[in-house]
C-alpha cells in the first residue's frame, strides 16, 4: 500500500483527525482506506465506499510535503 498525500474536506467521518479542510496521508487496501495526518498521529480507517464520498481537493507531491506544508498549499491553490 502506497501512502498518497491528499487535501480533503471532512465532515464528521474522521473523528480522530477532525473536520474541515485537512492534509492527510491515505493508503488504500482491498477493503479499507487507512488515513493519518501528515505528522502520523490520528490513524483511522474507512471503508472504500465512505472514502469515495469524501471530497478530495487535490493530491500533494511528496517533495512539496517535505519542503513544507505552506509551499504544498501554495502549489495547490496558487
Amino acid at each position: 500500500m502506497n501512502k498518497i498525500g491528499y487535501d480533503i474536506v471532512v465532515g464528521g467521518e474522521l473523528p480522530r483527525i477532525g473536520s474541515g479542510y485537512r492534509l492527510v496521508y491515505a493508503s488504500e487496501g482491498r477493503k479499507w482506506v487507512y488515513v493519518t495526518t501528515l505528522q502520523g498521529d490520528g490513524r483511522t480507517r474507512l471503508s472504500k465506499k465512505a472514502w469515495s464520498k469524501i471530497k478530495k481537493r487535490g493530491i500533494l507531491d511528496e517533495s512539496d510535503i517535505k519542503r513544507g506544508l505552506r509551499k504544498a498549499k501554495k502549489r495547490l491553490f496558487g
